[in-house]
């Protein structure tokens, strides 16, 4: 069986198609290439997501789950009754093997180490939170 030659018409269809198709693979893996930026437009600084799941995991007493465990930041304003500086509330969302949970912290550094300890800001952050 012989292969037939391309016609000039798909040709130029592919011609059209290819840099639309390209732009929007770039358009979605530009959101995914920022999503764990702890220095976002918004001026909040916010833990990574291994600085997240390591506070978190102290704050909820399963270290011992840490391996097994990731965390996903929400949205972040600044913290209500805030006792430190540069103090956050975020959503999270919470994965454990197969269960998960969503729920709110606040987050701030001491020197170079993030903490984390539980919000008085529920009224600001959005549950469930779209953004998880």
């Amino acid at each position: 069986m012989s292969e037939a030659p391309l016609r000039a018409s798909t040709i130029e269809t592919l011609n059209m198609f290819i840099p639309l198709a390209t732009a929007v693979l770039l358009g979605l893996a530009t959101p995914l290439a920022h999503a764990d930026d702890s220095n976002p437009p918004d001026g909040l600084l916010r833990p990574n997501a291994e600085e997240a799941a390591d506070v978190i995991a102290a704050l909820t007493g399963l270290e011992q789950m840490r391996a097994e465990m990731t965390v996903t930041l929400g949205t972040c304003v600044p913290a209500l009754e805030a006792q430190h500086p540069g103090q956050i509330a975020c959503t999270f969302a919470l994965k454990v093997g197969a269960g998960s949970s969503e729920s709110q912290a606040d987050f701030y550094k001491i020197d170079d180490a993030w903490q984390a300890q539980p919000s008085v800001s529920q009224d600001l952050l959005p549950f469930p939170d779209p953004a998880l």
